[in-house]
């Protein structure tokens, strides 16, 4: 199946059909008015996580600096001001508090009542963060070699700083907090081969556990997202890993994503137990490519694809401009994605907006 969402321009068009010496003219028809069915918004976006105990859409924009809260089941967008440029957000499990990374600095949010709930200094610049249940944030450093992180207690208005036990990570690394709210999985960055790793959070500071037993047997790339029930870790290599609580048990190999190009990778990819669906953004295969203007399904119980959805393209003037997707999040329900999306190429002010496919 592929199912396409990009508009027509107006117009109006005569066909012809010739058939020897003979010219058959068919009625002038016009096509329909393009249809903007996108959501154009007003600011970049930096970073993004879908909270699905809320069905809400948070992201982070720099220009200006603000954590912006898209509720669809009421259309609107709700927005804090930052005092600080956001590198990354971390959203908590049950929808009602996130966390914002900075050059130097976090902020700890509620999102119900849209207010900040403070700002604490952290040791480095934070590339990546992840917000537990247990009113900790897990910062991963962007800069140096080896490295640690940052752990900081939320609970604590000083000294609430301490620094990830076990051996060191290296700067780079990306990572999500399992579904049980007891682990952090890392997938590292710069290094070769690319490795997985744990840590427990179970007593607040992040404890280094181990990495994944496969060193160069399979590629993992740099990224890692989770099942829904926390069963499977679908990593940026397009390699499929089981998780367990038992060590002999987590991160075994449990099969291969099949992309269109044997060189592309998973940008972007949410699970939904409910349809029983993959849904991924890959990219063109390049280095440093582009992502593929298409949103992408796949079976979760078999990684069979099953089909892909073309992305409404930016009209701007008459002439359109692909729709390059770098988020993309299935509904608590199952019934509808929401993907953030930028015009490529389009010189446009404001090139981001928020497109939704019914599913």
């Amino acid at each position: 199946m592929y199912v396409m969402k990009s508009g027509m321009i107006v117009g109006k068009y005569n066909v012809k059909t010739q058939v020897d010496s003979l010219i058959f003219y068919k009625p002038t028809t016009s096509t329909s008015n393009f249809e903007e069915k996108k959501i154009m918004l007003t600011t970049d976006v930096i970073d993004a996580e879908y909270s699905k105990a809320k069905d809400i859409l948070v992201y982070v924009s720099g220009t200006p600096s603000k954590i912006n809260m898209y509720n669809d089941s009421l259309g609107t967008i709700s927005s804090i001001d930052l005092v600080y440029p956001p590198t990354c957000v971390s959203v908590s499990s049950d929808g009602n508090t996130a966390v914002v990374g900075h050059d130097g600095n976090i902020t700890y949010v509620d999102l119900n009542k849209k207010k900040i709930i403070k700002s604490y200094s952290v040791s480095c610049y934070a590339l990546d963060i992840v917000l537990g249940n247990n009113k900790w944030a897990y910062v991963f450093p962007k800069v140096d070699q080896w490295e640690n992180l940052r752990c900081v207690n939320l609970n604590l208005s000083n000294d609430n700083e301490v620094l990830q036990t076990g051996m060191s990570i290296y700067a780079g690394t990306k990572g999500k907090m399992h579904p049980s709210g007891n682990y952090i999985y890392g997938a590292d960055n710069g290094l070769s081969p690319s490795d997985v790793e744990k840590f427990s959070i179970q007593n607040g500071a992040a404890s280094y556990l181990y990495d994944c037993a496969y060193h160069g047997d399979y590629p993992f790339s740099g990224d890692l997202w989770f099942s829904e029930d926390g069963s499977r870790i679908f990593t940026r290599g397009k390699t499929v890993l089981k998780a367990s609580t038992i060590q002999g048990q987590d991160m075994i190999y449990n099969g291969t994503i099949t992309l269109e190009s044997n060189s592309s990778n998973i940008m972007w990819l949410d699970h939904s137990s409910i349809k029983n669906n993959i849904y991924l953004i890959s990219n063109d295969g390049n280095w440093n490519g582009t992502n593929k203007p298409y949103i992408y399904v796949y079976n979760s119980a078999n990684l069979v694809y099953k089909s892909k959805y073309a992305l409404e393209k930016y009209l701007v003037g008459d002439k359109f401009y692909e729709a390059t997707p770098y988020f993309v999040f299935c509904n608590s329900k199952g019934t509808r994605l929401l993907v953030l999306t930028k015009a490529r190429g389009s010189g446009l002010e404001n090139e981001w907006a928020i497109q939704k496919i019914v599913e």
